[in-house]
């Protein structure tokens, strides 16, 4: 199968969760929709790491797995100390949150803030390689010199 083929079907795909996340959600059912996100998330590393149609998994599997893996985790325990507390005060709190939410802080928004700044910077010359760079900044270059060719007045 080709990479249009497959960035298609990758597209198409995502538009069928995110109507299913939605789908779930109006009706009630927060945490599978929550859930939905996870594959979407895997869908769109796929595509971010199309470079000339080709796919980089190296790039989905280190960050984006370990970020898909850190929201699952941030979702189940949220849900855990949701459900454990459910209509009472919390015995304790992480960072003065209440055990559900901390869960969330750091495991949603934390670590892989953490993990894309850190992790990208450790992984940048497969997604952004010095030849591809120099490559964007010769083609850039000449569409200038295009614009500005003969015949076109000041």
């Amino acid at each position: 199968m080709g990479a249009e083929r497959t960035e298609s079907l990758l597209v198409i795909a995502s538009a069928v969760l995110w109507l299913v996340m939605v789908g779930l959600a109006a009706t009630g059912h927060w945490l599978a929709a929550l859930y939905t996100l996870l594959p979407l998330l895997l869908i769109y590393g796929v595509l971010g790491s199309s470079h000339k149609g080709k796919f980089d998994l190296r790039l989905v599997a280190f960050p984006t797995l370990i970020w898909i893996v850190s929201w699952a985790a941030a979702f189940g325990i949220g849900n855990y100390y949701f459900e454990a507390f459910s209509g009472q005060h919390p015995d304790f709190t992480v960072l003065g949150f209440h055990p559900s939410f901390a869960s969330i802080v750091v495991l949603f928004w934390v670590v892989p803030t953490l993990l894309m700044g850190f992790g990208f910077e450790a992984v940048k010359d497969r997604w952004l390689s010095r030849e591809r760079w120099d490559d964007f900044v010769r083609r850039i270059s000449e569409l200038s010199e295009e614009d500005d060719g003969p015949g076109e007045s000041e």
